[in-house]
């Protein structure tokens, strides 16, 4: 008996310090504003030393990620400590580069000094072929770049979140499409 209640005690510790650690990550998302509320945790990767990264999601659709390092917002390059991703049938939409803040950032590091990607699939029925091959490589295929085949276009959005004017459509590969869909890359 003593053992099943030992067992008893330590899950209840178990359960409370994730309860508690998820409510300490609530406190970043809930800053954010363009971050649906309720929301819980998509992914949580984070080891002894309070390093590592949160996934959110809510009801719209909507992930938010960002970084930690010793249990405190890691802010990215160009200052980017959080990205909300938008998704639409399980296809990325829109990605939102933040400040610790919550206001939109743009970088010049990237391409444009784009605060907002984003993105117009032109060619469905042909990304869902390439879509396939990468699925079944899980990835791990290397693939001629298609962005020539005008497959999906991208729409750069400054920090005001007004269109960034460009001589010529952009259009990136599909792997690259592939790669932010399931959320690769950090700032």
């Amino acid at each position: 008996m003593k053992s099943f209640f030992s067992l008893f005690i330590v899950s209840l510790v178990c359960i409370s310090s994730f309860a508690q650690s998820a409510k300490n990550y609530q406190v970043y998302s809930n800053q954010i504003k363009q971050f649906s509320k309720p929301s819980r945790i998509l992914n949580k990767n984070i080891d002894a030393q309070g390093n590592g990264y949160v996934e959110f999601t809510n009801a719209k659709n909507q992930i938010l990620r960002f970084r930690l390092h010793n249990n405190k917002l890691q802010q990215g390059s160009c200052s980017i400590a959080f990205e909300i991703y938008y998704y639409e049938n399980n296809f990325l939409k829109r990605i939102e580069s933040l400040d610790s803040n919550g206001n939109l950032i743009g970088c010049n590091l990237k391409l444009n000094n784009e605060a907002v990607v984003e993105y117009i699939i032109e060619k469905p029925a042909l990304y869902l072929k390439k879509k396939k091959i990468i699925d079944d490589a899980e990835g791990n295929i290397a693939m001629k770049d298609d962005s020539n085949e005008k497959i999906i276009r991208v729409q750069y959005f400054d920090a005001n979140n007004k269109p960034i004017i460009l001589l010529k459509p952009v259009y990136i590969s599909s792997k690259t499409y592939w790669q932010d869909n399931i959320r690769m890359g950090w700032p």
